[in-house]
């Protein structure tokens, strides 16, 4: 039983401070922007993970804007390793809009929850992330501060940076986060439009000497 609170804990607590990116920033950053879909346009975004403690997912997350500084985002998570199933509900709320070539704030709120397969209930991970964005020509540099909750855990601060810059077709990126109590993840990313609304994107990075990366599409409507 200790085994299993214990892997319920941190895949809840990995898994919600994952979601404060992957349900509704861009992917495949990992560090969260303050940006939101204008109001009625959506995404899909769908990817496989080898993430940080070797866990290997598949995820779905959808996101809706909702008006023009707000907008709400979900995700389903598969742990088919530890067979652990996690979802996520949340919202994004800018607190200035977004400027092509100045700074902007927001923040998200969200609840994580995850359970083993056939268990009736699992635990539950609220976490909060603050949001910084600056965009300067074809470069944008992202900063997040928050903290997540896993059930029967204390308070796990949280931080991300990160730097994109766009190249013709390719936008690249360098990033650095992680939690309290863990050690960082670096990592690099790209991402290009395989056709109009659709996605093509991976990353590759580094955590406690072991590879993370993923590889995912999405799609506006």
């Amino acid at each position: 039983m200790r085994h299993f609170t214990s892997s319920r804990a941190a895949a809840a607590s990995l898994l919600a401070w994952l979601c404060t990116s992957t349900c509704q920033a861009g992917r495949p950053i990992t560090v969260d922007d303050a940006n939101v879909n204008e109001p009625g346009a959506s995404h899909v975004e769908a990817w496989g993970a080898r993430d940080p403690g070797g866990i290997r997912t598949w995820t779905i997350a959808p996101a809706h804007g909702v008006h023009e500084a707000l907008e709400l985002g979900a995700s389903l998570t598969r742990d088919t390793g530890n067979r652990l199933l996690t979802t996520a509900i949340q919202a994004k709320l800018l607190f200035s809009a977004s400027r092509p070539d100045g700074c902007n704030t927001g923040a998200v709120f969200g609840l994580a929850h995850t359970r083993a397969s056939g268990a009736d209930s699992g635990g539950n991970t609220p976490y909060l992330n603050g949001l910084l964005s600056c965009n300067r020509d074809a470069l944008a540099f992202h900063a997040n501060l928050g903290a997540n909750r896993p059930t029967g855990g204390p308070v796990l601060p949280t931080w991300g940076l990160a730097l994109e810059r766009a190249l013709g077709a390719v936008t690249l990126h360098a990033e650095s986060f992680g939690q309290r109590h863990a050690k960082p993840v670096f990592q690099v990313g790209a991402r290009t439009e395989l056709a109009k609304d659709v996605q093509l994107d991976a990353t590759l990075g580094r955590h406690n000497r072991k590879a993370v990366y993923s590889a995912g599409l999405k799609f506006g409507f």
